[in-house]
């Protein structure tokens, strides 16, 4: 596990620990709609604090590696996305049922979200040929739609 992983960890249990601290603020109640939008922003959120430390620290290091082209994106930008929409779709609709939410369910979603960012971070998923792989330096990638 690398450096940057291990404070990661360190940043996603700050977080829990947040998020604990102010549950009881937070709604017991909330639509399933908000509540995927809420979650699916979390994980873009976390996609975008570790960019832009990746590129804070490729700004300060040697010269970066070339660019490649391909015809697809990030993983967890895709589920973020994908959740954003659907979210949107759900909370647009008035289809969104209530959920409750207690401090330890606030706390186990975010945990569980962003661990799930930390264990996808590395992935791209690509279409033509349609794959998923494993791609640690996905950031030196400029996504296409078309070849």
């Amino acid at each position: 596990m690398e450096y940057s992983e291990k404070c990661e960890l360190g940043f996603i249990l700050v977080v829990a620990m947040g998020c604990w601290i102010v549950a009881p603020a937070l709604p017991g109640q909330v639509g399933i709609g908000t509540l995927l939008l809420m979650l699916s922003a979390l994980l873009l959120l976390q996609s975008l604090v570790r960019d832009l430390g990746l590129l804070a620290r490729s700004a300060r290091g040697s010269a970066a590696s070339p660019r490649r082209v391909a015809r697809g994106m990030c993983v967890e930008s895709t589920v973020g996305a994908t959740g954003i929409v659907i979210g949107a779709i759900l909370l647009g609709s008035g289809m969104s049922q209530p959920v409750m939410m207690e401090r330890w369910s606030w706390t186990v979603s975010v945990v569980v979200v962003t661990g799930i960012g930390l264990l996808i971070k590395d992935y791209v998923v690509e279409w033509g040929p349609w794959r998923i792989r494993r791609d640690k330096d996905h950031m030196n990638m400029v996504f296409r739609w078309k070849r």
